[in-house]
């Protein structure tokens, strides 16, 4: 036995007890029925062929996100119990769940969080994952990729396309155990005026794996940043269930033939490394959501933040994380470059550890003059600075000259 999983689920979406302000489009959207529940999702991975062996935890959140200041207290309260566990927590970025970062309360003065569902939210997330460690059961891996067209589109830069589905599947003795689906575009299908809480295309997506595997599904945003939006006209729960049941039938084509697998009784070597950088924060709009009390202050006395990338490599399968919304363009590049390192399927996790809003190549970075009629240049106005991207960049590639290349074995 060389990996071994495990896998656990709750559910988290809120109590409608009280106002709950849903997050990612305009101010005062409060949610009037739960549709479809939000779930943290929670794969665990070890492996005995990595050297100390390694075992860390993929975790996807039904949330637009959440800052790396509630992921690190829940990886301490994980560690407290498994301290040699690595987390990655990701969020899927639906646009219709409660607002975990402070944007979209009632009205532009006041945060939308509820800082008791944000405690309650800590305690499943960490209960789950826990939950993810206690049986770890032997499996193999296969891995495949697709391209999906005509269901997402590029709003900022239409002629800069990712539209490949990424898939991961752990499986034993003929029997499926889970799969893990990235695709890169916002959860955002149920548009601004939709007043249900819902995971959108994706539960769908999940929903149908689910139904022809008997295995739980883990679905991951990718580079979704610039716009990365569904390609739909009437934003109906009818489209974001065509959404998801299209890449659903699309990850199941492409898992009959993977690119590479690995049996249950073939190394599978797992190797994280992690890095944290700066970066200064120098959109006035953040400046002034801090002051106001909507967003925390994060920064240090230079007006920094600090942040983290990860490189997960699982066999053959690299996966790059980022600390918030990635545009397509510097999506590509990163694939590129994991990819010219040896990576037989290059993956971008977005929206993991952090949310920093968007993170645009800095060459086309260009702050509006007026940040509340942003024209072209809406994603400026909804991340931290002009050069985050080219920082992240730059801390990629140096996790890829750090990291070990030690090959394993793929059928």
């Amino acid at each position: 036995m060389t990996l071994s999983i495990g896998y656990a689920q709750s559910v988290i979406a809120p109590s409608l007890a009280k106002p709950v302000f849903l997050a990612g489009f305009g101010q005062n959207r409060q949610a009037q029925t739960i549709h479809d529940d939000l779930f943290v999702r929670a794969l665990a991975l070890r492996s005995q062929a990595s050297s100390p062996p390694k075992t860390l935890v993929l975790a996807a959140l039904d949330l637009i996100g959440l800052f790396r200041m509630v992921v690190l207290e829940i990886q301490n309260r994980v560690k407290a119990a498994f301290p040699d566990v690595d987390i990655l927590l990701a969020s899927t970025h639906t646009h219709h769940g409660p607002d975990t970062l402070g944007l979209w309360g009632p009205d532009y003065q006041t945060c939308g969080v509820d800082p008791d569902y944000i405690r309650e939210l800590i305690d499943r997330i960490t209960a789950t994952i826990l939950a993810s460690l206690q049986d770890l059961r032997p499996s193999g891996m296969s891995a495949s990729s697709i391209e999906v067209p005509g269901v997402a589109k590029n709003a900022r830069n239409p002629e800069i396309v990712d539209q490949e589905l990424s898939c991961l599947q752990f499986k034993t003795e003929g029997e499926i155990l889970a799969t893990l689906l990235v695709f890169p575009c916002h959860p955002e299908v149920l548009w601004e005026h939709n007043p249900h809480i819902t995971s959108d295309y994706p539960g769908y997506l999940r929903t149908a794996v689910e139904r022809v595997t008997q295995a739980p599904c883990l679905f991951f945003a990718g580079a979704l940043g610039g716009m990365m939006t569904p390609d739909v006209t009437d934003h109906s729960f009818q489209e974001a269930q065509a959404m998801g049941e299209t890449l659903a039938e699309a990850a199941l084509k492409a898992l009959k033939k993977p690119k590479f697998g690995y049996s249950s009784s073939q190394s599978v070597n797992v190797e994280l490394l992690k890095a944290e950088f700066s970066a200064p924060i120098t959109n006035p709009i953040y400046h002034m959501a801090i002051q106001a009390g909507l967003l925390p202050n994060i920064m240090d006395e230079n007006n920094q933040i600090t942040t983290e990338a990860n490189l997960l490599k699982i066999g053959d399968a690299w996966l790059a994380s980022v600390p918030g919304e990635l545009l397509p363009k510097l999506g590509l590049k990163i694939k590129g470059e994991l990819r010219r390192a040896g990576a037989g399927l290059p993956v971008v996790l977005g929206l993991t550890n952090d949310e920093l809003g968007y993170i645009l190549p800095d060459e086309d970075f260009v702050y509006p003059e007026n940040p509340f009629q942003p024209g072209d240049h809406y994603e400026e106005t909804n991340s931290i600075g002009p050069t985050i991207g080219s920082n992240l960049l730059g801390t990629v590639q140096s996790l890829l000259t750090a990291l070990p290349h030690q090959h394993s074995s793929p059928d």
